[in-house]
């Protein structure tokens, strides 16, 4: 079940690496070293005030989706998400403007935040009917909505940097033209299931104390992840700052991707299985959740530690040489990352405890805004990822403690062991190649290293059946074999109406 949905949501997936590699490769380009800085601080900033504001009502969509509709309630619980999203979007818009107004930065940085913070606005009423199709099970209207809007609005945002003065603003203008010719495409199909619902204030009120908790968690989660780049600006310049978040989001989205694109999948699944099917099968769910994401995100990190060197020829000039020195750690780091967002936070979300989640980020955050501040200015970014790997370390062991007090959340450690092992096997290997691969150009030392890797790691924990994967690919060959095979049934003309 779980790979059918992974297959489903492939489409969303390869748009989230276009989009991905994209941006980090063609704006690193398009953009100077300073410009693309003060792009990544806008980006930051978006997703931050998103996630304190917005995130709540999204978080809730998704989770009291399955039970409005056990209870047939699933009218009201749409038609009160959507409202309050527009409600919450029409009380931001100007509350962000002000905000951006009174902020001593300057012109320049306000006119982009101004764009960035505007676009958040459209992006959660857009939002709120993405969720709804994730938690539906609505795999192709989900995947085809996602992937259009993500293409379009990263494809506008590059032709306006190359045709109009717009430069950094352009990505945002491109965001908010998709995200609202999206909402005009899909609220039609949205008000249909709204009808005969109403708008639920107590309902409102749970999903705040449902949801807010989240936001919190996430704020500091981010804080944890993008903090750095504001203790860089201030300890450094808008150079520094686009060099470190290039490396960044080159190691880090790699693996961003895939946990989102697993999480994507199974989120659904636990939470619709807990509903209907109880405790002891969301265990089963989660164990073979917590055993797929090992199996791809492990030997991932390992691959883009081994390879950070030739895959600098993705970025630009003005950042490139920086970058690939702190890829290598980032890549670990986004291990922890993934593990803390997208697993042990699926403990509290079922578990409905939301606030402890935030409580196990706070000690992490702090530790990190300490170093930062104490090794910025020593040892420049090798000092910011110093911090955030030791921080990222520390809240890895939180969270999981306290997760597990909250959801039997399962531990997959024979799982672990293996992948481990395979990706030990797997550095060997590359590590053992010839001297005259790393004389290839980029492109092609990248390819044989990455090749060679997933092959040795492929065989590895093929012949241990690591994380059950024989059977995933039994699964995965009958699916490909019914599609190719299903014959076409013929209707005869008189038959038709």
């Amino acid at each position: 079940m779980i790979g059918r949905q992974m297959l489903g949501y492939v489409p969303v997936n390869l748009a989230n690496i276009v989009i991905s590699f994209g941006t980090i490769a063609i704006l690193t380009r398009l953009f100077d070293g300073a410009e693309f800085g003060r792009y990544a601080l806008a980006i930051a900033s978006l997703h931050f005030i998103h996630m304190v504001f917005f995130t709540w009502i999204e978080a809730a969509m998704a989770r009291f989706y399955a039970r409005a509709e056990r209870r047939g309630k699933l009218a009201t619980h749409l038609k009160t998400s959507y409202i309050t999203a527009v409600v919450m979007a029409i009380i931001g818009l100007p509350l962000f403007m002000g905000l951006v107004y009174i902020l001593p930065v300057e012109n320049t940085m306000k006119t982009i935040l101004a764009f960035a913070l505007a676009s958040t606005c459209l992006t959660l009423i857009y939002n709120i009917g993405i969720e709804a199709h994730k938690a539906a099970h609505r795999i192709g209207r989900f995947s085809a909505i996602h992937s259009s809007q993500s293409l379009f609005g990263f494809s506008l945002g590059i032709i306006l940097i190359l045709v109009t003065p717009l430069r950094e603003v352009a990505p945002f203008v491109g965001i908010m033209a998709a995200s609202g010719l999206a909402v005009l495409v899909d609220l039609p199909f949205m008000l249909k299931r709204m009808r005969g619902g109403g708008v639920d204030t107590a309902r409102v009120k749970q999903y705040f104390a449902y949801g807010m908790p989240i936001c919190f968690a996430l704020m500091l989660s981010y804080i944890l992840s993008q903090g750095d780049l504001f203790f860089i600006k201030y300890f450094m310049d808008d150079l520094a700052v686009g060099q470190y978040n290039a490396g960044y989001n080159l190691a880090n989205r790699s693996l961003d991707v895939l946990f989102v694109w697993i999480a994507m999948a199974i989120t659904p699944i636990a939470i619709t299985t807990l509903e209907q099917d109880g405790l002891e099968t969301t265990k089963k769910v989660l164990k073979n959740y917590g055993e797929i994401l090992l199996l791809v995100i492990l030997p991932a990190a390992t691959g883009i530690a081994l390879v950070a060197e030739p895959a600098g020829f993705i970025l630009g000039e003005s950042v490139r040489a920086e970058a690939v020195k702190i890829m290598p750690w980032i890549a670990f780091v986004g291990v922890m990352n993934g593990f803390i967002a997208y697993y042990a936070q699926r403990a509290f979300m079922l578990s409905r405890k939301t606030g402890l989640l935030a409580m196990t980020m706070i000690p992490p955050v702090i530790i990190n805004v300490i170093l930062n501040i104490w090794l910025i200015p020593i040892y420049g970014l090798n000092g910011a990822v110093w911090s955030t790997l030791i921080a990222y370390g520390i809240g890895l062991v939180l969270s999981f403690a306290v997760a597990r007090r909250s959801f039997p959340l399962p531990l997959p450690f024979k799982a672990f062991a293996q992948t481990a092992f395979a990706c030990v096997v797997m550095a060997g290997a590359v590590l053992a190649l010839p001297n005259f691969v790393d004389q290839l150009p980029d492109v092609l030392e990248l390819l044989v290293k990455a090749g060679v890797g997933a092959a040795v790691y492929g065989l590895v924990v093929f012949a241990l059946n690591t994380a059950n994967c024989r059977t995933l690919l039994k699964d995965l060959r009958d699916k490909i074999k019914t599609r190719t095979h299903t014959p076409r049934v013929e209707v005869e003309p008189e038959s038709l109406p």
